[in-house]
């Protein structure tokens, strides 16, 4: 893209704004684009009717990154000019002021002024071209991006789901664990109370009773643990 910006050179204008114009030329050719700025307003505080000045002035604020004070100026400009050449020389510094901040959509709309207004002119056909092409590669690009956040949304949405259903497992589980160890508790461990009568509560005769049952027990428990280690011992001298 051809991104020169253009200014006026020879300016007859009063001495004192003729000195401030000349120096502002000299401060824009070497890149000092703030005083250039400041001396072309100093200028137009003196000649406001000067088109050329604010032209000027559009173009080193332009090249300031001052993309709305430059479009003023630029417009100032455009409603003193004398002809349509003068306003689309305008309308192309605003089309490539607006091309290198990527303002594609409107880069476009002033080149085709300019063209509209001078339609022999070469750079600005081609800068109205190559707008265009970045227009459709920067539309390009912002859908394809609004597909990426979409697909991501997506995906952020299921592993949601997927962690809210762990979590609603992992609390299901929580929520019977206890209620099976109460249950496992009641069946396996019974309590002393139920397996131990109180027998300072008991007669003499039922306590002995109890007792005697109990040792009874006992003894039939002993001879079968004696019955199962013999038949034990029996069976692995086979073995070998």
């Amino acid at each position: 893209m051809r991104i020169t910006l253009l200014i006026f050179i020879g300016l007859l204008l009063t001495a004192s704004s003729l000195n401030d114009a000349r120096k502002a030329n000299d401060a824009f050719r070497s890149g000092d684009f703030e005083t250039a700025a400041q001396l072309y307003q100093n200028a137009i505080n003196q000649n406001p009717d000067d088109a050329r000045l604010h032209f000027n002035l559009g173009s080193a604020l332009s090249k300031m990154g001052e993309t709305e004070r430059a479009m003023e100026a630029f417009e100032n400009f455009k409603q003193l000019a004398e002809n349509p050449e003068e306003r689309a020389m305008a309308d192309y510094n605003t089309g490539t002021m607006l091309s290198e901040a990527e303002m594609y959509d409107e880069a476009v709309k002033s080149f085709r002024n300019a063209l509209k207004q001078n339609p022999n002119d070469d750079d600005a056909r081609h800068n109205y071209e190559m707008a265009i092409r970045k227009q459709q590669e920067q539309e390009e690009q912002q859908q394809e991006q609004e597909q990426d956040d979409e697909e991501g949304d997506g995906d952020d949405e299921q592993e949601q789901d997927q962690d809210q259903q762990g979590d609603d497992d992992q609390e299901q589980d929580q929520d019977q664990d206890p209620s099976q160890d109460q249950g496992d508790g009641d069946q396996d461990e019974p309590s002393d109370e139920q397996t131990q009568p109180d027998l300072q509560n008991l007669s003499q005769e039922e306590a002995e009773s109890i007792l005697n049952a109990l040792e009874q027990l006992e003894r039939e428990l002993l001879e079968g643990r004696e019955k199962e280690a013999s038949e034990t011992t029996s069976s692995n001298d086979k073995d070998w």
